[in-house]
């Protein structure tokens, strides 16, 4: 390979971070209200549909970002390798927004309210008894929580993180497939 042909796979990739930190951007941005809409679910059951939208809605958003870079960007055709880049680039982004949000979140605003609601629901008869219906001890639960709880905030970012580059692998992996395109002979 020449040097000529290095330096514009070199550009090529410069431009597709540069469009994946741009659509992770606003992907991160949808992740991060899915975030306040669970832990505002947790006092206010309206704002969980928010939270599930923003859940179901991130693949159809991720394919649009795809296709809107195949075919404004690169002039309508990606091969799948750079259509997987894209995707997961754009996720991790994301996942890393994501991360930066739980992390304030819990060091900053939570002061123990988070585990605190779960602590009182689970503790609740309805609960107990669902727990109990689905074959686990409610005991057991109250205790994995209470570990948790003990967790530092930036464990929770890096969980948080570590899940959004998974979800970014499998996503990339699947929609690269429908999102590649040929170019035209």
């Amino acid at each position: 390979m020449s040097n000529f042909a290095r330096m514009i796979s070199t550009i090529e990739l410069v431009q597709l971070k540069a469009y994946a930190r741009q659509d992770g951007l606003i992907l991160g941005a949808i992740w991060i209200a899915a975030f306040a809409c669970f832990i505002g679910s947790m006092s206010d059951a309206s704002l969980q549909l928010g939270f599930i939208v923003g859940a179901l809605c991130t693949p159809f958003v991720v394919f649009y970002m795809l296709r809107h870079y195949r075919d404004h960007v690169l002039t309508g055709a990606i091969s799948y390798r750079r259509a997987f880049a894209f995707i997961a680039y754009t996720m991790m982004y994301a996942s890393l927004l994501l991360a930066a949000a739980t992390f304030a979140y819990f060091n900053f605003i939570d002061s123990g309210n988070f585990f605190g609601t779960l602590m009182s629901n689970i503790k609740l008869p309805e609960v107990q008894q669902a727990f109990t219906d689905a074959g686990m001890d409610p005991k057991d639960i109250e205790e994995q929580l209470s570990l948790m709880s003990q967790s530092r905030p930036i464990d929770f970012a890096f969980s948080v993180f570590f899940e959004g580059v998974v979800f970014a692998l499998i996503h990339a992996a699947l929609l690269s497939l429908l999102g590649k395109k040929r170019a035209r002979s």
